[in-house]
């Protein structure tokens, strides 16, 4: 089996693996986590930087966690890893994904719902879910995200994510060009 697809066959164990962390339980996304999540993930501000909206109805996000669900697409080049944050006295609290693809590429996203975000709850999840990414075989951690977005530029340095280059008009939503900060964290060896 070559290194790619032992990583990604990795990859896929670790979608369906429940992490956890001193107050957080980061659960395998799952359709049924659309009702919990729906009014957090229904917040306009969420979305500011990012080309994506909030979900129109309960239906919608439903369907599309159906699809997260299948953790990865139908090339089978990359493996979709999506968790629903938990806090542990049981508040639903945010989401985190990352994207898995050859050559031990990660890439991460998130949400913390509004209330909660400045709490420390994306870097606890965060760094639960990095250290995951990273016995499972992950060599590059990477995150792409809107200059504008200082705060997430902040959550990425403190975990250990280096800003690596600035994409200037690296996308065009919500009726303004975004420039783009693309951060990695790179490992030596092999992490098995």
């Amino acid at each position: 089996m070559s290194a790619d697809s032992l990583f990604l066959q990795r990859m896929r164990a670790l979608a369906e693996t429940e992490l956890s962390s001193e107050r957080l339980v980061l659960e395998p996304l799952q359709a049924e986590h659309a009702p919990r999540l729906f009014a957090g993930l229904s917040d306009p501000l969420l979305y500011r930087f990012i080309p994506q909206d909030p979900p129109d109805d309960l239906a919608a996000l439903t369907a599309r966690f159906e699809r997260i669900a299948r953790r990865g697409g139908a090339r089978g080049d990359e493996v979709w890893l999506n968790w629903a944050i938990r806090q542990r006295d049981g508040d639903y609290c945010g989401q985190f994904e990352a994207t898995a693809a050859a050559g031990g590429l990660v890439d991460i996203a998130y949400f913390v719902f509004t209330p909660m975000q400045g709490s420390g709850i994306a870097t606890e999840a965060g760094t639960a879910a990095i250290a995951a990414l990273r016995s499972g075989g992950a060599r590059r951690i990477g995150a792409s995200l809107d200059t504008r977005n200082l705060a997430s530029a902040a959550l990425v340095e403190r975990l250990g994510l280096g800003l690596i280059e600035t994409v200037v008009a690296a996308d065009f939503f919500k009726g303004a060009s975004s420039d783009e900060f693309r951060y990695e964290l790179a490992y030596q060896g092999d992490a098995s």
